[in-house]
């Protein structure tokens, strides 16, 4: 890796800190397209491609709910991609970097912002005073530390970290490598079950069992679990519209007592 590609990458790994600040929420930190990002940098955008879309799905269910605290999946995202484009190895590779440089960055992330809580004084003590001025300054200012931290790191990392990359994925034994290529297939699953632990609802179910069988069949012949998922599903469907729709029908009320009786 040239020190012009570990700048790039790092500068990837920088913006992705501070894109939801600075830049209203862009998703610039997504795995799929800091995976992108990284293998354009590095000469191969299918594989930058290829390994951000595996490692999207693995933390699609990883969202900062209240104070718990997100893994950094910007950093740990482009990282993995990088390392796994450099040593021409998989996805294995991706997660065996990815995941501790996530968490470790999160952690770094968590003492910054430990860091700039002594800024709130001063930012209070100037509102106090009608000196709006310095919100703009502080807010400006953690966000230039945040970048100068993140693309020194990613830099160093990346620039004087590539041999010890490629050391370490070469001298791996293969049951570590399929205890990997294990935990490869299984991570994106449990991404997905976090997902849906969020957001699924029972009436979406069939919907979703529609959508996954012709994903997860795709370049196959289509089985009787197929064939039997998609059926269940438009049974679901036809049984709560039908459902909702013997719900909906009122009884006319009875006019007859708004009727004016003569005696």
């Amino acid at each position: 890796m040239t020190l012009l590609q570990a700048v790039l990458i790092g500068c990837v790994a920088a913006l992705t800190k501070i894109e939801g600040g600075w830049f209203g929420e862009s998703k610039l930190r997504e795995p799929i397209v800091t995976g992108f990002l990284v293998g354009l940098i590095l000469g191969d955008v299918e594989k930058g491609l290829i390994i951000g879309a595996q490692l999207q799905l693995m933390w699609m269910g990883a969202v900062n709910i209240g104070p718990t605290a997100q893994l950094d999946i910007g950093t740990g995202g482009a990282i993995g991609a990088a390392a796994a484009i450099v040593s021409g190895a998989g996805i294995e590779t991706a997660i065996m970097f990815g995941i501790p440089v996530s968490i470790l960055m999160q952690f770094l992330a968590s003492l910054l912002m430990t860091g700039y809580s002594g800024f709130m004084a001063k930012v209070e003590a100037d509102i106090d005073h009608e000196k709006f001025g310095s919100i703009s300054f502080y807010h400006y200012l953690v966000g230039i530390c945040d970048f100068t931290m993140y693309f020194v790191l990613t830099t160093v990392a990346m620039y004087f970290g590539n041999d010890a990359i490629n050391i370490i994925v070469s001298s791996l034994p293969d049951w570590a490598n399929n205890g990997l290529k294990a935990v490869s297939v299984m991570l994106p699953c449990v991404g997905f079950a976090l997902l849906l632990n969020i957001i699924m609802e029972r009436s979406l179910a069939p919907y979703f069992i529609l959508g996954f069988v012709p994903a997860a069949f795709v370049g196959k012949d289509l089985n009787m679990i197929g064939i039997v998922s998609c059926a269940f599903a438009i049974a679901m469907i036809i049984f709560w519209i039908r459902s909702s729709a013997d719900n909906s029908v009122v009884t006319p009320a009875s006019n007859a007592g708004d009727e004016w009786e003569d005696d």
